[in-house]
């Protein structure tokens, strides 16, 4: 009998301890799962936008020391955290493009979900909880580029209000509940719902909206993080210009998640219908998709329509965001004519573009039903085999890596010395994606060793090939065979029966002891002898064709 003894720092005790602590918790309840492989990001996209969460807690957190939200103030304390705080500048710029890749991530995780179908496996709450998600992060974003008071955010603030009261019965109050009597205290009331009620909210939703199972891919986290960090430094945010109620505005566009919404409201139509009925109908649209999806299959082939009708919808958003940020180059027109679009032209695109976006959708998704048709009939192909790296060059690859992330360390060392923001924020990111391959690198060396090995392939036996078989010699012939004529072969063999040839038998010495007495008796004549052996003879004859009708008979029976 014999004892294992491992050994545990302190460090494990505590998580350990920590982990015992928690286990009873709602927190614990939800099973987290750490793929040993790399896996498709697009089935754990929810996980990512909850990343980005995160990220914009602790960058926000962090913001708030310094932010002052003070209408003469507001603009001056972002630029003092912008120019002047420590690593202000890193901080801001992740905050800003973790919002935006929040928005982004959980747009295409509700069109994935949306295409595959995912919905259909009683996750109708979940769909509901989600698109209500959605709408909350757009509007936590808003309020964030808002409470900034730039030209932009005055744009922004001007149009958010005046939709607000165009609501019919609940509008003005509704105007004066969000945004006050002005705006003094507009920013006290927006920073309110960006800091604290949103986000509230929003982590309500996600405690009724996240699975039991939740994948946490740590490679693919870090990958995203870096992303964030790197377009931070290769696309530093602007202040803007501060803004100044003498000072007449000049043209600016909101952000890209709402650029779609603010081309309807350039054609100067009326603004409920094109600020507030139309962005509520698509809202109520994607509500109720999963009650009226009746297709029995999940794949987005088996469900033309409800594919067809999404691609409509993104055809629809791609064009209006683009129309959103289009403003006519000419600097000779006067600014409200460079920003007004005609409703007729645009309105008739937007008509004509439901059916023919429709119609082509469908109609692809009928040929790619009928390829893959055709491609089950023909024989299939051999799989390609995986990509196998020896152990051996996966210490190569994980050491330059390594190599690499502590040149990346020096170079974003000296980066921030040097004042050099932008290029230190985007050393951090390519640190950060070099961690991320330096993780899956590992997990894979590690998922190789646990293996079992794979099973030997016992080698077929080749038989030898058969040697040719000498050819026999042909007999030699006498003379007298030569000269002895060839005689036909039997055309009729006849089986005679046990039975039948007794009786012959019987019948023959019968014969033979009549012969006797005959010859013993009158000596026997050569005519006698001669009638008696034709008489044998056809008695003989008459015996063996009984036989052969008999066998006949009995070959017919069978």
């Amino acid at each position: 009998m014999g004892a294992t003894l491992t050994y545990e720092n302190s460090f494990v005790r505590f998580i350990r301890w920590v982990y015992a602590g928690v286990d009873r918790t709602i927190f614990m309840g939800m099973k987290f799962t750490f793929p040993g492989r790399f896996v498709s990001p697009l089935g754990f996209l929810g996980m990512l936008t909850f990343i980005m969460f995160i990220i914009l807690g602790i960058t926000g957190a962090l913001l708030m020391l310094w932010y002052e939200p003070i209408l003469d103030r507001a603009w001056h304390s972002v630029e003092n955290i912008n120019d002047t705080i420590p690593y202000g500048f890193h901080i801001r710029n992740i905050h800003y493009h973790a919002s935006n890749a929040m928005v982004m991530v959980a747009l295409l995780h509700m069109y994935y979900q949306y295409f595959s179908g995912r919905y259909k496996i009683r996750n109708e709450i979940l769909w509901v909880t989600g698109i209500i998600l959605g709408v909350l992060t757009i509007l936590e974003a808003f309020t964030g580029y808002d409470i900034i008071f730039s030209e932009r955010a005055e744009l922004a603030i001007s149009i958010a209000a005046s939709l607000t009261n165009s609501i019919p019965v609940l509008g003005p109050q509704m105007r004066e509940a969000f945004f006050g009597a002005g705006f003094h205290d507009f920013i006290l009331r927006f920073y309110a719902f960006h800091v604290f009620l949103l986000p509230i909210a929003m982590l309500g939703l996600m405690l009724v909206h996240f699975p039991r199972f939740l994948v946490f891919d740590v490679p693919m986290v870090m990958a995203m993080s870096g992303a964030v960090i790197l377009t931070g430094g290769v696309f530093p945010v602007g202040l803007g210009l501060p803004f100044e109620p003498e000072v007449p505005p000049g043209i600016t566009v909101p952000e890209w998640y709402l650029t779609g919404l603010y081309a309807f409201l350039r054609t100067m139509y009326d603004k409920f219908t094109t600020g507030v009925a139309w962005p509520g109908l698509f809202i109520f649209a994607l509500l109720i998709v999963p009650f009226i999806d009746r297709y029995k299959k999940f794949s987005w082939k088996d469900r033309p329509i409800i594919t067809a009708l999404g691609i409509t919808s993104l055809a629809q958003i791609i064009v209006t965001t683009y129309w959103g940020f289009y403003i006519d180059p000419d600097r000779d027109k006067a600014l409200l004519e460079r920003l007004v679009i005609d409703p007729i032209f645009f309105y008739t695109v937007m008509i004509l573009l439901v059916p023919l976006s429709f119609g082509f959708t469908y109609m692809m998704i009928k040929l790619a039903k009928h390829a893959e048709a055709n491609a089950k009939l023909q024989p299939k192909k051999a799989p390609k085999g995986s990509i196998n790296i020896t152990q051996k060059w996966l210490y190569v690859i994980f050491v330059t890596l390594l190599a690499f992330q502590v040149y990346l360390n020096i170079s974003a060392y000296y980066a921030v010395l040097q004042g050099m923001k932008n290029w230190s924020l985007f050393i951090i990111g390519i640190m950060m994606l070099v961690f991320a391959a330096m993780f899956h690198v590992y997990r894979y060396g590690r998922t190789r060793a646990k293996a079992p090995p794979p099973k030997p392939v016992s080698p077929t036996p080749s038989r030898p090939a058969a040697a040719p078989t000498p050819a026999k010699p042909a007999p030699a012939t006498t003379a007298g065979e030569a000269q002895k004529p060839m005689t036909a072969p039997p055309t009729v063999t006849t089986r005679v029966s046990s039975e039948q040839m007794g009786q012959l038998a019987q019948q023959q010495q019968q014969q033979q002891q009549q012969q006797q007495q005959q010859h013993a008796t009158s000596g026997g004549g050569e005519a006698g002898g001669s009638s008696n052996t034709a008489q044998t003879s056809s008695d003989h004859s008459h015996l063996t064709s009984a036989a052969a009708n008999k066998e006949g008979q009995d070959k017919k029976g069978l």
